[in-house]
């Protein structure tokens, strides 16, 4: 299956996916979007989705959505894998659930030694400002990084 990456005037089906299954989700034109369509669906009906918001020189993986009714299917693999290129081109970072460390650290993502209270050397002040934000609400989040 391939990813495909949205141009920002073609987005509608894309808002509609995450409004129904990740309601909470804010999509910005700056963002990259890519799908992953049914393969035997005319209708070219969205089946897995990931976002690449730029911050600075920086970029955050995040929504990634794969359709309750595809998941198990090894989807967000393929949707890691498609993004290798893309994560190589800039310095990646993401924030995770707990309990999908193990998911993101099979391609090439590692947990920073960020703390609520220290700035880790190697996390841009940008990315560290917005983590810290996240997880002041409550969130349970780690941070992680790509590394090539």
């Amino acid at each position: 299956m391939t990813l495909h990456w949205l141009s920002p005037s073609i987005r509608a089906d894309a808002f509609r996916f995450y409004n129904r299954f990740m309601p909470y989700a804010r999509l910005n034109k700056k963002e990259l979007v890519g799908v992953i369509y049914a393969e035997s669906s005319p209708s070219n009906q969205i089946i897995a989705a990931v976002r690449l918001r730029p911050i600075g020189e920086y970029q955050l993986v995040t929504g990634m959505l794969v359709h309750p009714h595809y998941r198990g299917q090894a989807l967000g693999h393929q949707l890691m894998s498609n993004l290798q290129e893309q994560l190589i081109a800039r310095p990646s970072f993401l924030f995770s659930l707990p309990e999908l460390t193990a998911f993101y650290r099979q391609h090439r993502f590692f947990e920073s030694s960020e703390t609520k209270t220290e700035q880790c050397a190697d996390i841009p002040a940008e990315i560290s400002q917005l983590y810290k934000r996240y997880v002041s609400k409550g969130k349970q989040l780690c941070l992680m990084q790509h590394r090539p």
